[in-house]
């Protein structure tokens, strides 16, 4: 479909082209690597054996070039360690830059990439060309003209758009200045700062401290003045949070962290009753139930609560996770140590692992890490030590279970 598209000098592009079209709010020929489809098959991943990093490069351009590596079958890494294989740089400048030269590891421009994506692979043996380390491109995103003549062919030929076609997307005439006075501004995202503090007065003790997740802000809103007529707060995080309230089972840092903690997690129908009572009722009758979710997980949210009643999931456990985590090192922290665990800030060494494993009486270091973080690993592989992914975090909060066995690297 594509070559005939091609043959019939049809305008071939993606949708990252389209977005950013939309974007712009004009259309233009495509001018990034992204905008033109790849030069190999689905599942083809020139670059499999590179650990790529970048430097320089922040916001829609640091993205680009995930995506990138990601279309290329690279590996991405925020950080930059001795296992990373190229460094793409927007300039010869900065830390990273300075290790990877302290390393040996080739730094090379964006184009580097791009060139890769349009289907110019000789560029994989090409890392020291003086095409792919001159960092004074005026565009480094820009795709190198023989790679694209083809697919840019077909913008030479003027679009044919019909009278009627131009009336449908025209925009409307502009109002004039007298003819806005009435014309509302488009309502502002709500904010719980705006919402004047609680007028009733209970004790710390009868208060409750709520957290709301899976809601829209607006709903919100809505749900904090019942909060607050009633005498109720806001909790400040997590670990001083005495109820959640939301409508179903989510996977957002706000559950993962509250359901360790919190006593109870119940509907929004729990704040409107106790609004008509004029009192907070009993949490019994309003309990979460998500029959949905519980199957879909394999759990009981009743019983996970019980669970972590009890006792902490990850008491006497130190976990080491490494820094290419999704979701992200700082939203893990905080779900491990809302269960009880704690997080190290360094890799431990195979002596250390070995002696807290050995030594009961020591507390269990537990790995977890992602496919782009493996070549961390090695050594733990290589020692026949469990990594495990991040699930069994997330998924272990949720179900308040250890499962060692389904989450393993193999």
């Amino acid at each position: 479909m594509f070559a005939q598209a091609l043959r019939e000098r049809k305008r071939c592009v993606t949708a990252h082209w389209l977005n950013t079209v939309l974007k712009r709010k004009k259309m233009l020929p495509p001018r990034r690597a992204l905008h033109f489809p790849v030069a190999f098959p689905p599942g083809g991943r020139p670059c499999s054996q590179h650990i790529i990093s970048v430097t320089g490069f922040v916001d829609g351009d640091r993205d680009d070039l995930k995506l990138m590596a990601y279309l290329a079958g690279a590996k991405y890494t925020g950080y930059l360690c001795r296992s990373n294989t190229v460094l793409i740089c927007k300039e010869p400048t900065g830390l990273k830059y300075e290790k990877a030269k302290e390393w040996r590891i080739p730094c090379v421009n964006a184009q580097w990439l791009g060139d890769i994506l349009l289907g110019n692979f000789e560029a994989l043996r090409q890392v020291q060309c003086s095409r792919y380390t001159a960092f004074n491109l005026p565009d480094p995103f820009a795709p190198s003209p023989h790679l694209v003549v083809n697919l840019l062919d077909a913008w030479r030929v003027p679009l044919k758009v019909s009278a009627e076609l131009l009336t449908v997307v025209r925009p409307p005439p502009k109002l004039k200045q007298n003819e806005v006075t009435n014309v509302q501004p488009s309502s502002k995202r709500a904010r719980i700062e705006d919402i004047p503090p609680p007028t009733k007065k209970l004790a710390p003790e009868l208060a409750p401290s709520v957290l709301f997740t899976g809601f829209e802000p607006v709903q919100v809103q809505q749900y904090v003045k019942k909060l607050y007529i009633l005498g109720g707060d806001i909790a400040e995080s997590a670990h001083k949070c005495t109820h959640l309230i939301a409508s179903k089972v989510t996977r957002t840092v706000k559950f993962l962290t509250a359901v360790s903690v919190v006593r109870h997690i119940v509907t929004p129908e729990w704040l409107d009753e106790s609004l008509k009572c004029q009192k907070f009722i009993d949490e019994q009758s309003y309990l979460l139930r998500d029959a949905e979710a519980e199957v879909l997980f394999s759990f009981s949210l009743e019983e996970s609560l019980k669970r972590a009643h009890v006792s902490p999931l990850f008491k006497a456990k130190y976990f080491y996770i490494t820094p290419g985590i999704c979701p992200s090192l700082s939203t893990m922290k905080a779900i491990v140590e809302c269960a009880g665990g704690k997080v190290l800030s360094r890799p431990p060494s195979f002596r250390k692992l070995l002696e807290h494993k050995q030594n009961k009486s020591l507390s269990e270091i537990v790995l977890i890490s992602c496919e782009n973080d493996l070549h961390l690993c090695r050594e733990y592989f290589a020692r026949g030590l469990d990594v495990h992914n991040a699930e069994f975090v997330l998924t272990g909060v949720l179900t308040q279970t250890l499962d060692y066995e389904s989450y393993k690297f193999h």
